[in-house]
């Protein structure tokens, strides 16, 4: 069966690549030829703050001994993207049909010594036991489908899994205001807004086609950028640092990324800061 044959059975029997516009050959793609790929740019700035925050060149061959942990990878694009460099690749997601497609393009890349992918959920403390540790932990359109009881333990086992030497990229929404809060302990309130992500009822089986959305939670929690922030540090992380060049322009301005470095718990024991950030978005006489 040709390969353009094989991509077509995988569309029949999973459904169309949503996300991933992967060219698995020359002038074929998982999506189309021409069709936008927010995976590829995204893939391009990570791999680019990696040379920043690694010091490695990702065409590099000590790059091939660089493992990467892509969490919520979806249909494989940005961690495919990271094996072509040459890097290990670890993907994790809930939907066995995301997994499948990832896969066939790494299959089909001739990469697949080089990707694995695990079926499983991130808020699980037993999925954590068989992954290791990681110069590179991407948590990209992930930690705003989960909601805020989930937050803080995913953030702690991620800094766990990241290697003292590398980081942790979050590329993740933020709420641009505080309507709410969740309360971790008396140190610590996350401040955000809510998002549904499932009615109630609906079935395990339109939950499961449900790609974009989370799964097991009917609503998920967006923190604000303070909030963020002061769950990183609470998580095991030293700095946290956000890139304005290189950069991914997103088409709303509740989206960003940030870098965490790993280390002890608020090393430079500063004070978090706990109330909801009063702070108007603009300064008050700008015209």
């Amino acid at each position: 069966m040709s390969l353009t044959s094989k991509l077509a059975d995988i569309r029949d029997r999973l459904g169309p690549w949503t996300a991933h516009n992967i060219e698995i050959a020359p002038g074929l793609f998982t999506i189309s030829p021409g069709a936008p790929d927010r995976a590829q740019q995204r893939a391009a700035l990570y791999s680019n703050l990696c040379k920043t925050f690694l010091r490695r060149d990702l065409f590099n061959r000590t790059f091939i001994r660089m493992r990467v942990l892509d969490l919520g990878c979806l249909e494989g694009g940005i961690g495919l993207t990271f094996g072509l460099k040459g890097a290990n690749v670890v993907g994790v997601d809930i939907r066995k049909g995301h997994l499948e497609k990832a896969e066939f393009a790494a299959k089909a890349l001739g990469i697949t010594n080089r990707c694995k992918w695990i079926l499983g959920d991130v808020t699980h403390g037993g999925l954590w036991e068989q992954l290791g540790k990681f110069d590179l932990v991407i948590c990209s359109g992930l930690l705003y489908h989960l909601d805020a009881a989930d937050l803080i333990p995913l953030l702690r086992r991620m800094s766990r899994a990241c290697k003292s030497s590398g980081f942790t990229l979050i590329d993740t929404n933020i709420a641009p205001e505080p309507k709410s809060y969740y309360e971790i302990n008396d140190q610590l309130r996350l401040w955000g807004c809510h998002w549904k992500e499932h009615d109630p009822q609906k079935t395990y089986q339109e939950r499961l086609v449900s790609g974009w959305s989370s799964f097991h939670n009917n609503q998920a929690f967006w923190l604000t950028e303070r909030s963020l922030i002061n769950a990183i540090v609470a998580s095991g992380y030293e700095k946290v640092f956000k890139p304005l060049y290189p950069y991914h322009e997103w088409g709303h301005q509740t989206r960003d990324v940030w870098i965490a470095l790993p280390g002890k718990d608020n090393i430079l024991k500063l004070p978090l800061r706990l109330d909801p950030d009063p702070r108007p978005w603009a300064h008050p006489a700008l015209e």
